[in-house]
């Protein structure tokens, strides 16, 4: 279990707002890892390096494509790494992991590792025990190869419609900054919208990270 600290609230918590920006359904494959859910205890059968080894894979996946040709935090001055407004300076910027990434940050120099419980916040009632978050130490020096799925995969986030159906859509959150791509409607590439897409539905057939999409969309 790697060293953690438990964080008070209040802490920053973006959530999305709906877009018309749906992709067309592709093949995808599962990785055996979501498989070996429990649904009567709700916990993960799979031992922490099969867990770990897991998340690593699609880490390296994602880092196969990026969401332009170029370093988009030319554009902000990397401000989504780096925020710190006086409005905010009592809160944490941090990002919240999903299952088992935690496992990545045992030993990283460039991230702390907080936890809140369950009950404490507004998260799906299968989530259960503590609920992992990790703030950069150096922003933007940080170890981007152990870089968070949802920075990886953001401005894009998983959308559940009102059937039930899976999209992909751009990260409308309010945000105490602006995002040039977002803002200003800058073309993805095409890889990393259909790499974006196979990944978040795979992380869906673990239904913890199902109930969090669905309770976000």
């Amino acid at each position: 279990m790697p060293a953690t600290k438990e964080i008070a609230l209040p802490i920053i918590m973006f959530k999305a707002r709906p877009i018309t920006f749906i992709l067309t359904l592709i093949q995808y494959k599962f990785f055996k890892i979501f498989n070996k859910f429990n649904l009567k205890t709700k916990t993960m059968e799979i031992t922490a390096d099969e867990m770990k080894k897991s998340i690593e894979k699609i880490y390296r996946r994602l880092d196969e494509v990026s969401p332009v040709d170029f370093d988009c935090g030319k554009l902000c001055g990397e401000v989504c790494c780096v925020y710190d407004a006086e409005d905010y300076r009592n809160e944490e910027l941090a990002l919240y992991l999903l299952p088992g990434e935690e496992l990545m940050y045992e030993d990283s120099p460039d991230f702390e590792l907080y936890y809140i419980d369950s009950a404490e916040i507004k998260y799906p009632h299968s989530w259960k025990g503590q609920i992992y978050l990790v703030k950069c130490t150096n922003p933007p020096k940080c170890d981007r190869s152990i870089r968070p799925i949802q920075c990886r995969t953001f401005p894009l986030i998983p959308h559940l419609d009102k059937k039930g159906e899976f999209h992909l859509i751009f990260d409308e959150s309010e945000f105490p900054y602006k995002c040039p791509i977002v803002h200003d409607h800058i073309k993805l590439n095409d890889d990393f919208v259909k790499t974006t897409y196979e990944i978040w539905m795979m992380l869906i057939a673990n239904p913890l990270v199902y109930d969090l999409v669905d309770m976000d969309s």
